[in-house]
């Protein structure tokens, strides 16, 4: 019998791609996704429900305002910012962000009886943000061993994966690559100019350009 995950969903492409090869392999309860005063927070939001709703996957909201302290992080709604900010390490980070989503998510798995908490991350930003990384979702599952009476494990499908690797991994998968939402800036339509923005377009564009070149 397939296990049953928890799915930390942001609506970005990992946690799609992820959230669709889980979708199979396991019997998701739901999908969680967090509004931590981020200033794309109702787009992510919109943007995993709908993803949700094809995946045919139940899905809940975390709000976590207390994050809002944090507000010298350019994806905090409190900062003004500058697209071309959007480029360094520090302009990001958010204290224990992944940390804290994993072990919330860790809490709904042990309470409604789901083995696995399925997460997205990816090769290339392992490389700036360490909490991104292989190395760090298995540190993550050395502590659940203690912090879980039922010793939740969390998976990951794509974080040995580079960009262009999971969206060709999307493609394979039927994944609803189209309303994938990966924009810093939280407007109504992707600004295409973010370090989120290139990312995504590269992916894709290069994953356009294998198909055609088949």
């Amino acid at each position: 019998m397939k296990p049953k995950s928890v799915i930390l969903l942001s609506g970005g492409l990992d946690s799609t791609v992820s959230a669709t090869i889980a979708r199979r392999r396991t019997r998701p309860l739901f999908a969680l996704t967090f509004d931590y005063g981020q200033r794309a927070a109702k787009m992510e939001v919109a943007a995993s429900r709908k993803i949700s709703q094809i995946l045919k996957i139940k899905h809940k909201v975390v709000r976590l305002p207390f994050f809002a302290e944090f507000s010298s992080s350019m994806l905090s709604r409190a900062k003004k910012i500058s697209v071309n900010r959007f480029s360094k390490i520090k302009d990001l980070w958010l204290p224990n962000r992944n940390g804290l989503f994993i072990n919330i998510a860790a809490c709904y798995a042990e309470y409604y009886g789901a083995e696995i908490v399925v997460t997205g991350f990816n090769l290339e930003e392992a490389r700036e943000f360490p909490d991104n990384s292989a190395s760090f979702i298995n540190a993550v599952n050395k502590s659940l061993r203690f912090g879980t009476l039922s010793r939740v494990t969390v998976k990951s499908y794509v974080s040995t994966l580079t960009k262009k690797e999971i969206y060709d991994l999307g493609l394979r998968s039927s994944a609803p690559l189209e309303l994938v939402y990966s924009c810093y800036l939280g407007r109504q339509k992707m600004c295409g100019k973010c370090a989120s923005c290139k990312r995504l377009i590269e992916a894709s564009r290069c994953s356009r350009e294998k198909c055609e070149n088949v």
